[in-house]
């Protein structure tokens, strides 16, 4: 966890997460600093030196020990007080008094030290008017413990030590059962930060030393044995072998890799020994990534926990209420401590625990199995907005497409090597799909290249820049009709095109105010595309397809996959127009891209999906992202999206139902405090336990 400092000038506790103004600070055996809001979160990381979900885990599981082992003394002795059991005991009644003190003395520990997060939180929300379960459990506990204590100071023998104890007992245990359950969601993220070595073989001069991760700069050459797992991003400079992505990928087939192919940190090197070119430190890995993205997922709230705590806000005043109403009612027909265990009963037992972990952990719980398949989902509420969808907009070049096209005829009006060096030249200073095919076909057939300057790509349009042919800058432009058009060119000087390239992509080329000549190429179909468009079909999702590209080459792709409409000859801004105004009509529209051009769709969407090769800024914009090219994952997504939101609404339903029922019991006197602590956890165990499906749900 980072310490980091929140804009109200709190610090978050190290141990427990928890947001404090001061506190102690120390250094662990790493020399990092360490800050802890209470003595002891301190002590609990000195015992079990563990931190996030696993040390608020521990931190629980210490005060649960302290507190119920206290507790079970204060039980024991209670016995004393209740039907005047001190004759079986053989107590005379002048030691009674000190019997009481004992039990004054033996619960003040677990109120103030183990009740002490509840009770500073509930003063805190009372004072702001902002009210949760810790309200509840602050007033439960401390009236049966001051009302005990003022028996105590008073010569009375109405003592409540054993239910203000067992309700802070009960309420701990539930804590943790809430810590250990977030635990377990994370599971996914704890296997990937195992997956990196700490340690990794550093070549240098001919020599070979053994190096921490974290000091390896970019550029450095490591080696990598087979079977270890590759600790840094980087480019193979020696070696062949197979890699493992499983982990990133969700792929388990192993990929052939060899010099000059890219790694990734995470994935197994299987069969040989390499060495690879590091391209990005220890932080900055894909893999470091990943994790980042998860953590920050789980830690978001989504409409649904959104509105829960607002509901949760409206409900614990009135339960309030009704705890007053219900103390004022019986103290009319019967003493005055019953009607304050009555009273005590109805805080307790409308405590919304089940409420308040209803749906946070179902959503980690599948943000976790998402990450381990190969999709990273950036917040909780991504993960819920994705199962709402109707309409599923496809980009076709790198999402539908494989990307990797095909240069299917070269037509020139001159010289043809010139024409294929001077477009190769210009075009080795993008990243398009398209670019990137014509330079490795320039480089087959020319193998010689011009010096560029002033490049300037124009998205969804083409690229211009000036290319110094023969000695001579000129400006050449690379591009579809439309841009040369718009730039002056006359599309009369361009030769005609071949009749059976009316299904190919065009780009046309020129200088000197003349188009030179074109280059005809066709995009591979994904594997993956066809069975996609047929699931969501099934699953009465509206698909299609919007390009940049010819309508004709929009309409043939759109054909081929099944695509309910195809749009081609877009803009970057005419695909945002065309996303908004279908959301203006529907709810639950989901952009599917990966190019530069496609990020403000991506963000326009209701839900934004891209892929691990999609440029940095679709993925910034994209509040999903698929490792690999598994367009299948996403009805697969949308199946489990689905599944959450029903087991959300159970796990709330079932609260509510809980709670309401069980505040009317706790009103007419059926519940006693401890009882009703009881039945609390118990509910808070079937909403961890429904939520915990979804890590084997067959989806």
């Amino acid at each position: 966890m980072k310490n980091n400092k929140p804009k109200n000038d709190s610090i978050i506790c190290d141990q427990c997460g928890i947001p404090y103004a001061k506190g102690g600070v120390k250094k662990n055996v790493e020399g990092k600093r360490l800050h802890f809001c209470c003595y002891g979160c301190s002590f609990t990381h000195s015992i079990v030196g563990e931190e996030g979900e696993s040390g608020a885990a521990s931190l629980f599981l210490l005060r649960l020990g302290f507190s119920a082992f206290l507790s079970m003394n204060v039980m024991l002795f209670s016995w004393v007080f209740y039907a005047d059991q001190w004759h079986g005991w053989g107590i005379e009644p002048e030691a009674i008094p000190y019997v009481g003190m004992f039990l004054f003395v033996i619960s003040t520990p677990v109120i103030l030290l183990v009740g002490y997060p509840f009770l500073r939180n509930g003063l805190k929300e009372l004072l702001s008017r902002h009210l949760s379960m810790d309200s509840l459990i602050a007033l439960g506990s401390l009236a049966a413990y001051g009302y005990s204590t003022y028996e105590i100071f008073t010569g009375g023998d109405d003592l409540y030590f054993d239910t203000a104890t067992m309700i802070i007992v009960l309420v701990t245990f539930g804590r943790y059962l809430e810590a250990t359950a977030k635990v377990k969601s994370t599971t996914a993220i704890r296997q990937l930060l195992d997956l990196v070595p700490d340690e990794v073989r550093v070549v240098a001069a001919g020599s070979e030393r053994i190096l921490p991760a974290g000091n390896v700069t970019v550029g450095s050459t490591i080696r990598v044995l087979p079977g270890e797992y590759i600790p840094l991003d980087g480019i193979i400079e020696k070696g062949e072998t197979s890699v493992n992505e499983a982990i990133l990928t969700g792929e388990s087939v192993p990929h052939s890799k060899s010099t000059g192919d890219e790694v990734f940190a995470g994935s197994v090197n299987i069969d040989g020994a390499i060495h690879i070119r590091t391209t990005t430190e220890c932080e900055e890995t894909v893999h470091a990534r990943i994790v980042r993205l998860m953590e920050e997922a789980q830690r978001t709230r989504s409409p649904l926990q959104k509105m829960v705590d607002k509901i949760a806000a409206f409900f614990i005043p009135i339960v309030i209420l009704i705890a007053v109403f219900t103390f004022a009612g019986w103290s009319m027909i019967t003493s005055f401590d019953v009607a304050l265990m009555y009273a005590l009963a109805v805080l307790v037992v409308a405590c919304p625990c089940a409420l308040g972990i209803g749906s946070p952990i179902a959503a980690a719980v599948s943000i976790g199995r998402s990450a381990a398949s190969g999709v990273l989902v950036k917040s909780a509420g991504a993960m819920e907005r994705i199962g709402k969808t109707r309409i599923a907009v496809f980009d076709k070049t790198g999402t539908l497409t494989s990307g990797n096209f095909a240069v299917v005829f070269v037509k020139a009006t001159e010289d043809r090597r010139l024409f294929i060096t001077t477009i190769g030249s210009l075009q080795r200073e993008s990243l398009h799909p398209l670019s990137m095919s014509i330079v490795e076909y320039a480089n087959r057939e020319s193998k010689k290249w011009f010096d560029t300057r002033n490049v300037v790509a124009v998205p969804g349009r083409g690229i211009k820049g000036e290319v110094k042919m023969n000695g001579e800058w000129k400006e050449v432009l690379v591009g579809n009709n439309v841009f040369l058009k718009q730039n002056g060119y006359s599309m009369s000087t361009a030769p005609s095109t071949q009749d059976n390239a009316s299904d190919a992509t065009i780009v046309f080329a020129g200088w000197d105010k003349k188009v030179k000549g074109m280059v005809g190429l066709r995009d591979v179909v994904h594997d993956s595309a066809q069975p996609t468009i047929k699931s969501l079909r099934t699953m009465n999702i509206k698909t299609i397809l919007l390009s940049g590209d010819r309508k004709v080459i929009a309409n043939k792709v759109g054909s081929e996959l099944g695509v309910d409409e195809s749009y081609g000859e877009l803009l970057p801004q005419d695909k945002i127009d065309f996303i908004r105004s279908l959301r203006e009509h529907t709810k639950g529209v989901v952009m599917i891209g990966d190019g530069i051009n496609d990020a403000p769709s991506l963000a326009a969407a209701d839900t934004g999906i891209t892929l691990a090769s999609a440029t940095d800024i679709a993925k910034e914009n994209a509040d999903i992202t698929i490792l690999g090219p598994h367009l299948d994952k996403i009805p697969w997504l949308i199946s489990l999206s689905k599944k959450t939101r029903r087991i959300i609404s159970w796990n709330l339903v079932w609260a509510f139902g809980y709670n309401s029922i069980a505040v009317l019991f706790a009103a007419f006197g059926y519940l006693q405090p401890i009882v009703a602590a009881f039945i609390m956890i118990i509910s808070s165990l079937l909403v961890i336990g429904n939520s915990m499906r979804l890590k084997a749900m067959k989806i």
